[in-house]
């Protein structure tokens, strides 16, 4: 008896499902893009994911191809308000959950984020697991529009990029953690559009490049890298894998060059302190392997590798030490070497003051040296 009226007194607190949403019922954004059209005036477009995504392609019904994402925008003052006009034109709700990556437009970019991205870390709904990055060249929505290559959307093939470290890679926990401190520099990954080369959707204007990236301060754009340098930025991140690394390979400089994939990249990053004041020794390590060779000089003859290794060495360090340089310029630091100080010289931190580390990061002495190994040659030893 005793029994059962525990279990009647239970009752009220079991759940059912009456606040269930229906997947049918449900439109989910998997790319959110935001830019400026004039002062205090804001573009909001959502990629939403359509029933052809399902199928990895445009699927068919009733013989009629359906598309693998629906792109809308509309303009406002406020994110929510720009969300909710959204909504009333569309028959289902909007879901952030699934959003994989967020687009910031260029113009934005170099007037000011302010607080418009305020509403990302108020969502409850919204995980910070997405990729971040700039549209550079277009709008937004251009880029949303844009059909990829060997994916049935654009921004699946813009995280496959970033994941496989092809590209620079930057999470949306990563640029907000970056953007709560006065001393590490934020960073985005830029997307170029440029005229169409290859083969895609007949009359496709425009295609989709994964390149450069930007620093920013005061959520203002400060400085601009090129692709060749942000593979330094990936080098220095400890993201070096994958990479190609191109030099002379003639006993004297000349037209012909030397290729080498980079197998495995590894770096270390030391503080110090000189003087009281903080300086860094970074280690660059690497195992290389010959994709391509230009020139008929024997790779088997140590002396020949040898030269060639050290090139690629010397072309290495050039290039990191030219983008610290830079970066120390702009007092700009992406790569957290204010963090390394304040967690271990925490007195000398105090005594520097976070807000003035731009300052001391100028002049802060870094020291580069790189050790790289030729571990194969390919499947083949010495050219034909």
């Amino acid at each position: 008896m005793r029994r059962a009226i525990a279990l009647l007194l239970l009752l009220p607190l079991l759940t059912g499902c009456w606040s269930r949403r229906e997947l049918n019922d449900t439109a989910l954004v998997i790319a959110l893009g935001i830019d400026l059209v004039e002062e205090g005036v804001y573009e909001v477009t959502l990629a939403v994911a359509g029933s052809g995504a399902a199928g990895g392609g445009k699927g068919q019904q009733g013989g009629e191809s359906l598309p693998s994402r629906i792109v809308v925008s509309g303009q406002g003052r406020s994110f929510a308000g720009v969300l909710r006009d959204i909504e009333l034109r569309l028959p289902r709700r909007i879901n952030l959950t699934h959003t994989l990556i967020v687009v910031v437009g260029e113009r934005l970019a170099e007037q000011g984020l302010g607080n418009t991205l305020d509403f990302i870390l108020r969502a409850p709904e919204f995980r910070l697991q997405g990729n971040i990055m700039m549209v550079r060249g277009g709008s937004v929505r251009t880029l949303l529009e844009t059909e990829p290559i060997m994916e049935s959307l654009q921004t699946k093939a813009l995280s496959e990029i970033a994941h496989a470290r092809v590209g620079l890679e930057m999470r949306l926990w990563e640029f907000f953690s970056a953007r709560a401190t006065t001393y590490r520099t934020p960073m985005l990954p830029v997307v170029d559009l440029i005229q169409n080369p290859d083969t895609g959707p007949e009359g496709q204007r425009y295609a989709a490049k994964l390149g450069g990236a930007v620093l920013l301060r005061n959520d203002r754009v400060i400085e601009y890298l090129d692709a060749r340098e942000v593979r330094a930025i990936k080098w220095l991140r400890g993201h070096g894998r994958e990479g190609v690394l191109t030099v002379p390979c003639g006993e004297e400089p000349g037209q012909e060059d030397v290729s080498f994939h980079i197998l495995q990249a590894g770096r270390r990053i030391r503080p110090t302190l000189q003087g009281g004041r903080p300086a860094f020794t970074v280690s660059l390590t690497g195992r290389l392997r010959v994709t391509e060779i230009q020139c008929t000089r024997p790779l088997m003859q140590h002396e020949v590798h040898e030269q060639l290794v050290r090139r690629a060495e010397e072309e290495l360090h050039n290039l990191i030490v030219r983008v610290i340089e830079k970066l120390q310029a702009a007092e700009a630091d992406p790569l957290s070497f204010g963090e390394q100080v304040r967690a271990l010289y925490p007195a000398v931190w105090r005594q520097l003051g976070e807000r003035r580390w731009g300052e001391t990061w100028r002049e802060t002495p870094v020291t580069v040296s790189v050790d790289l190994r030729l571990q194969t040659t390919g499947l083949m030893s010495n050219p034909l």
